[in-house]
């Protein structure tokens, strides 16, 4: 078999017979496979600090997918697609005219392939890998967004705008609520409480919802609830993250529904800024921007405030997040069931509810930092494996867009009857 190697990253360099095989950056190959399954895009096995990992088989749709230091594509498929067009992003391009087609990559698991060498280190590990596309330049994220955008387009999954469900509930007391879900948090809960009695906005009220601490964060929350009645402890035990989420909107009463993580804070001017904005706009949800701190509060000065401007319907499925805080109508959460139980107990559940939120109201944007969102070793999002994370956003992603079908399907039908 003919292998022509591209480094990571170049451009195609027009059509090749054979295979094109894609070297990362400082891995070294061990053995080149004698045979190759009949799929168009081929991963590798590879060892990994002396263990041997298996690019993951399902289909991410991401540009971030882990693909692993070693692949191989089929000459004639990328010939026939044009994927030479797409410069660098000829791979990305490639995978998802893949996935558009019904079929998939394969994975050689027999051995490994390859050895990855050191990651760049042009991102480092104070963000989650998984948000590396928040570093991008305007160009380049222009350029991911259309490839992605004539994915969901070959999909029928684009969405030109949400259905506008109409909004009926009109402001009333109190105003806000703020729902915080914790486990074992008594070093970060007190602060949390702590920045939404700072804020310089009064007309709201905390549900805490503790899941069976052992470590006196009940006993941190029972003190504030007995200074201020406004702070609400719920103690339950056994539940998942989206119970107990779900537990705080049944048990709260405000008119907007505002998250905020037991190890996060508040910016002392979030829920007034929030309450302005839904009493002037008509949307389902409302994100702001937020800022990274580290263990202590400080702000981590490598990692610029994050915006999320690349949010949109259709590009909210790419990415990883919209952002924070998110603050969402409360008939929104309750015409949509809340968070997914059954199948997102304990994570993405946010993610799952911002995609269903945009598919159905519009969502707008805060242009203010209000949420500070602390990186520290037993933070959940540090705690996960990545792999599992990925695959449950991948199952996330592809839920999305067969009702993304379904909505285009019903759009166009509604329309093809209209006199």
């Amino acid at each position: 078999m003919a292998f022509r190697p591209i480094p990571e990253g170049e451009p195609l360099g027009g059509c090749h017979d054979g295979w094109v095989m894609v070297v990362a950056r400082g891995a070294s190959i061990l053995a080149l496979p004698e045979t190759m399954p009949p799929n168009p895009i081929v991963y590798a096995a590879y060892e990994e600090d002396g263990k041997v990992v298996f690019p993951p088989e399902f289909p991410d749709i991401t540009e971030r997918a882990m693909r692993g230091p070693l692949r191989f594509y089929r000459g004639d498929f990328l010939c026939e697609i044009g994927a030479d067009e797409y410069g660098s992003l000829w791979e990305y391009y490639a995978t998802l005219k893949l996935y558009a087609s019904g079929r998939t990559h394969a994975v050689l698991r027999d051995r490994p392939y390859a050895v990855k060498g050191d990651p760049p280190e042009d991102f480092g590990k104070l963000h989650s890998e998984a948000f590396k596309y928040l570093m991008y330049g305007p160009d380049y994220e222009r350029r991911v967004e259309g490839i992605f955008y004539g994915f969901l387009r070959e999909m029928d999954a684009f969405l030109e705008a949400p259905h506008r469900w109409p909004l009926y509930e009109r402001p009333h007391s109190p105003a806000v609520s703020v729902i915080t879900p914790v486990r074992n948090r008594a070093r970060f809960i007190g602060e949390a409480i702590e920045s939404v009695l700072a804020n310089d906005y009064d007309d709201w009220e905390m549900i805490v919802v503790d899941n069976g601490s052992d470590d006196g964060t009940p006993d941190v929350v029972e003190r504030y609830a007995r200074r201020d009645g406004r702070i609400r402890l719920i103690r339950t035990a056994g539940k998942t993250l989206s119970q107990c989420l779900n537990i705080a909107v049944r048990s709260s009463r405000g008119w907007i529904v505002a998250q905020l993580d037991s190890d996060d804070t508040y910016t002392p001017w979030a829920l007034r800024t929030i309450y302005d904005y839904h009493r002037t706009h008509e949307v389902g949800l409302a994100v702001s921007y937020y800022e990274v701190v580290d263990e202590e509060g400080r702000t981590i000065p490598q990692l610029p405030v994050v915006k999320h401007l690349e949010f949109s319907i259709n590009n909210i499925l790419r990415v990883d997040g919209a952002g924070a805080v998110r603050s969402y109508r409360r008939e929104v959460l309750e015409r949509l069931g809340g968070f997914d139980e059954e199948n997102l107990p304990g994570f993405a559940e946010d993610y799952d509810l911002v995609l269903r939120i945009s598919e159905r109201f519009p969502v707008g944007r805060i242009h203010s930092v209000l949420y500070r969102y602390r990186r520290h070793p037993d933070s959940t999002d540090a705690t996960r494996d990545v792999l599992s994370k990925t695959r449950i956003k991948t199952a996330i992603r592809w839920s999305a867009l067969r009702r993304r079908r379904q909505m285009n399907a019903v759009r166009r039908l509604s329309r093809a009857l209209t006199p």
